[in-house]
């Protein structure tokens, strides 16, 4: 069981890509950093840039606890290829009392599973990271004006119930809300432009350009 002196403890279990990344990246500030993966190759990685790098399989509840997880005042559970390895390190975690629990959560069934478990930090990284796109693309021609009119806003939200099984057109988006629909994420993937034709999903989530109103 490790015990730490530094005011800010880390662990990171699962290291993939984005996994990978956050401990590279945590690893430019004064914190102490556990990184744990089954990989032998993803600790090689990783191990100049953790405190401690250790190889366990996270799907292993007694291995899990040996790690001292009460000892840390934040836990990235960051695996998304074993769902039930993520749901097992997050039991884990809770029971140990972590102050801060933070998920990688692979699409939206799995965000509302993590979430009626009592975690609050559940994230989509390829959802974040196609909303960021999209703002990217958009940036270079309306979004700089829109700013600086402070006359739009754009939003991300899911369709409202009247809206599902139609197409854009039919739901008739922007006359009946005021709404327009720039961008749709859907199953892990940003589709930007949408079709008017395109048929609006339960759980789509839709980039929305609104007016604000005048006050």
């Amino acid at each position: 069981m490790f015990q730490h002196k530094k005011k800010q403890n880390i662990a990171v279990l699962g290291l993939g890509r984005f996994g990978t990344s956050l401990v590279k990246t945590l690893s430019e500030y004064k914190i102490s950093i556990l990184a744990c993966d089954h990989d032998e190759n993803h600790i090689k990685e990783i191990a100049d840039y953790a405190t401690h790098a250790i190889q366990i399989d996270i799907s292993d509840e007694i291995a899990l606890k040996s790690l001292g997880l009460e000892n840390f005042d934040i836990v990235i559970i960051a695996t998304s290829k074993n769902f039930e390895a993520t749901l097992i390190a997050t039991m884990v975690a809770k029971e140990h009392g972590v102050h801060r629990i933070i998920v990688k959560a692979s699409n939206q069934r799995q965000k509302k599973i993590l979430e009626s478990l009592g975690i609050e930090d559940v994230i989509l990284p390829e959802y974040e990271m196609g909303v960021k796109l999209a703002r990217k693309l958009l940036d270079s021609n309306i979004i700089d004006l829109l700013k600086e009119s402070e006359l739009y806003t754009i939003s991300e939200k899911n369709p409202l119930e009247e809206w599902v099984g139609k197409t854009i057109r039919q739901a008739d988006v922007r006359r009946t809300s005021g709404f327009m629909i720039l961008a749709v994420y859907r199953n892990g993937k940003l589709h930007v432009p949408v079709s008017p034709d395109w048929v609006i999903e339960t759980h789509d989530i839709l980039l929305l350009l609104h007016e604000n109103k005048k006050t």
